[in-house]
């Protein structure tokens, strides 16, 4: 991506790609859980509940 950006090259689809993955690690926001729930229902894999974090110490 950082590559592309010096050449001048337009990547819309990785460019986009990665920030929704950005997104998606936020809280779970409306939009993410439709999308989600859209993609299991087309065949997609099923949504899971994410692990707790651990404390360190």
């Amino acid at each position: 991506m950082e590559r592309s950006i010096e050449a001048g090259v337009p990547l819309p689809s990785i460019g986009l790609s990665l920030y929704m993955r950005f997104l998606s690690r936020q809280d779970s926001s409306f939009a993410m859980r439709m999308l989600a729930a859209l993609r299991n229902e087309f065949g997609g894999h099923a949504v899971k509940e994410a692990a707790p974090e651990r404390k360190k110490g």
